[in-house]
């Protein structure tokens, strides 16, 4: 059987995980893990409904780190008044962009991304790949996106296919 790396071990990089036993094994570390270090984007982004999209996206963020918001609010390419609307009005590319602020506040240094393409354009999709492509870069991060997507598999975007 063929030894499956520690997420931890990875270097950094924009992942494809294709295979049922690769996305298995690494859910399974994400699991064992004390500290939250892994964060998830999944195209239905589960929010507390009393609160705004700001304060959503605040949560569990140490105060030191919040003034950072708007610089990656800028990255993310957010409209500010994204945060003036009502969380139902919100698009699924919108929800994908706003995970990502929180989780690079929190400063995740591993993010599982799912498969989410599901209601999004071709472009929106390419906005996506690249904008991953681009934290792996600025941020030294791990993303792994788990997708049968077969189209994906010659992205230039990804950095390997697991």
């Amino acid at each position: 059987m063929e030894q499956i790396t520690n997420v931890e071990q990875l270097a950094a990089g924009f992942y494809l995980v294709t295979t049922d036993v690769y996305k298995k094994k690494f859910l399974e570390q994400k699991n064992k893990r004390t500290q939250p270090t892994i964060g998830e984007v999944t195209g239905d982004w589960q929010q507390l409904p009393y609160l705004s999209l700001k304060e959503n996206i605040l949560l569990g963020v140490e105060k030191t780190k919040r003034p950072k918001l708007l610089s990656y609010v800028k990255l993310a390419e957010i409209n500010p008044r994204l945060f003036t609307k009502q969380k139902n009005e919100l698009s699924q590319i919108d929800k994908i962009k706003l995970q990502f602020v929180h989780l690079l506040l929190k400063e995740n240094s591993i993010i599982y991304l799912h498969d989410c393409f599901d209601q999004m354009t071709v472009g929106q999709m390419q906005w996506l790949l690249g904008f991953c492509h681009q934290l792996v870069q600025k941020y030294s991060l791990r993303i792994l996106l788990f997708s049968k997507n077969e189209q994906l598999l010659h992205s230039i975007n990804i950095d390997e296919i697991l």
